[in-house]
């Protein structure tokens, strides 16, 4: 964990923020994939330990500058990439 700790200082982010990064790396992921095209956002927000969806929907639009639902109808559409797997 140590190790971990100090890859993160050493890139400029808190280790809080790394993880929220990869568990929203996740969620987009999912929200992409066909698999878990039955299953809703809440859902996958949750599965990836996002317990509150405002705030899921908040951090996902900061990052990926678009919100959880139209990431995934965009995808759909075919009018995005597959998201390459970061994790």
């Amino acid at each position: 964990m140590r190790t971990l700790y100090r890859m993160c200082e050493d890139g400029g982010l808190s280790l809080e923020k790394w993880i929220i990064r990869r568990r929203l790396e996740g969620a987009r992921n999912d929200l992409a994939a066909s698999g878990h095209s039955h299953r809703t956002i809440d859902a996958v927000a949750r599965n990836w330990g996002f317990t509150n969806p405002a705030f899921f929907s908040r951090r996902f639009r900061q990052t990926y500058g678009t919100t959880p639902s139209q990431w995934r109808r965009l995808f759909q559409q075919g009018q995005l990439l597959a998201p390459q797997d970061d994790l």
